[in-house]
């Protein structure tokens, strides 16, 4: 299976190779590249349609999957074939080529012309062979009844009266003799009706012609007349109109043969995809065996490029081999292991994530113990600080006790004034008994004693 799918890449490549050849003309580098690329992009293709498909205990399902892929495949298969194809009948393409090119440059040349430059190139060739006579002439033109409208429609009245003669002569004749009758149906041959009515005709014909040609001379001479009284002014117009007829002449000549040119050209320059194509299908209608070889070929490198995918799905419509069986077994084994792979990376996430908590709750624990640590010696620290002072509280109120002894009497048997909290970050510190006993013997207010700093400081300490 891996010498199939080699094959169909190897065969990509080249096709590769001959399309950017032949439809871009790129360098054998550049192809070369682009086709080794290719080449490894369809061997990973068909790598990947061959794998994908597996063994299925219904057909039904092996059919869903394979359709799409063979389908996939044949598409690929007949795009890869077509430039090979292309390179093999080269010969005969080229040939072809040929003929196309020559029926394209005549179909380019019928249509400059008709076209409307060649219409003009034409009118002005007429002109300029006129003006050239009447310069000739001295000024005297030679057609100039040819060139008045009068003498045209005279000519052309001429003529219609001309034919309508000759038809009902003819007529006559058939009705009369029985000669001439072709295209008619003959009567009784003599003078009856029939011919008595084409001779009426023939002679009304006559008249007309008669009077038309008399008028056509007349009108001939007036205008030759006229050529002759104006014969200085039409030579001078003749002169100054030529090279400027001649000028434009030859600028649109110039211009019908470079388009000629650059046609021929991109004609000869178009050696695309598109042209050989055309080449081979009009070479093989033309020839059987070439067809039938061309069509034999295709379908051999079709079938090639074709070729894993159909085998790969034979093989699934048959019975399964030894291979089939050792590979499911081994995909049985390949699947076992791959859950117990499973279960263990579980496993070893369960004890990951458990390790984890353990671990979160043990640093939490010495964090409360720390914390509780900490608390403690903070209170500690803090009775501490209250003990000592309080102690030197005690020595500054025993030293100032002597001094105010009155201060820390109740006045008139009254009750204390309600305490006043400690500071914040600090021992409240006592009231001055002198400056207790002005306020209240001033404004009525009770003195504050020192035990309430006391009070404060025990709180504080709690």
């Amino acid at each position: 299976m891996g010498g199939a799918v080699l094959t169909t890449a190897t065969l990509a490549g080249v096709s590769m190779f001959f399309a950017l050849s032949m439809a871009l003309n790129a360098a054998p580098a550049t192809a070369g590249f682009v086709s080794m690329v290719w080449f490894l992009a369809i061997l990973n293709l068909d790598r990947w349609l061959v794998s994908s498909l597996q063994r299925s205990a219904r057909r039904r399902d092996i059919l869903k999957i394979a359709i799409p892929r063979a389908a996939l495949a044949l598409l690929f298969g007949v795009i890869i074939s077509t430039p090979l194809v292309l390179q093999i009948f080269g010969p005969e393409i080229e040939a072809e080529i040929t003929k196309i090119r020559i029926e394209q440059s005549s179909a380019n040349q019928r249509m400059l012309d008709s076209g409307p430059m060649a219409q003009e190139i034409k009118r002005l060739q007429g002109e300029r062979e006129s003006l050239l006579v009447t310069i000739a002439g001295g000024g005297t033109a030679v057609d100039a009844v040819g060139n008045d409208r009068e003498a045209d429609r005279l000519t052309a009245l001429l003529e219609i009266q001309r034919k309508r003669r000759d038809a009902n002569e003819d007529a006559a004749a058939c009705e009369l003799t029985g000669d001439k009758c072709k295209g008619r149906v003959r009567h009784d041959a003599g003078p009856g009706p029939y011919w008595k009515k084409y001779k009426r005709r023939e002679a009304d014909a006559a008249k007309r012609i008669a009077v038309y040609q008399q008028q056509l001379d007349e009108r001939t001479e007036s205008v030759r007349q006229r050529a002759e009284a104006t014969a200085g002014d039409t030579l001078k117009e003749a002169r100054t109109r030529l090279p400027v007829v001649q000028a434009r002449l030859k600028l649109l000549q110039g211009a019908q043969s470079d388009q000629q040119k650059a046609f021929e050209e991109k004609n000869a320059a178009n050696k695309g995809f598109l042209i050989r194509l055309k080449a081979l299908d009009r070479a093989s209608g033309n020839d059987f065996t070439l067809g039938m070889w061309r069509a034999l070929v295709f379908l051999l490198i079709t079938t090639l490029e074709c070729l894993p995918i159909f085998v790969k799905i034979l093989f699934l419509l048959g019975r399964p081999t030894r291979y089939d069986e050792l590979l499911e077994a081994y995909e049985r084994e390949r699947l076992e292991l791959g859950k117990q792979t499973a279960r263990k990376e579980r496993q070893a996430g369960f004890l990951a994530n458990n390790d984890e908590i353990l671990y979160a709750d043990y640093v939490a624990r010495e964090r409360s113990k720390v914390l509780e640590a900490m608390a403690q010696r903070a209170a500690e620290a803090e009775l501490e600080v209250a003990q000592r002072s309080l102690d030197l509280w005690r020595d500054r109120e025993l030293r100032l006790l002597p001094h105010d002894v009155d201060g820390y009497v109740e006045v008139r048997g009254t009750l204390p004034m309600p305490i006043q909290e400690a500071e914040p970050g600090g021992i409240q510190p006592p009231v001055n008994p002198m400056l207790a006993a002005a306020g209240a013997a001033g404004n009525g207010r009770r003195r504050i004693p020192r035990w309430g700093t006391l009070t404060a400081l025990f709180r504080r300490g709690r």
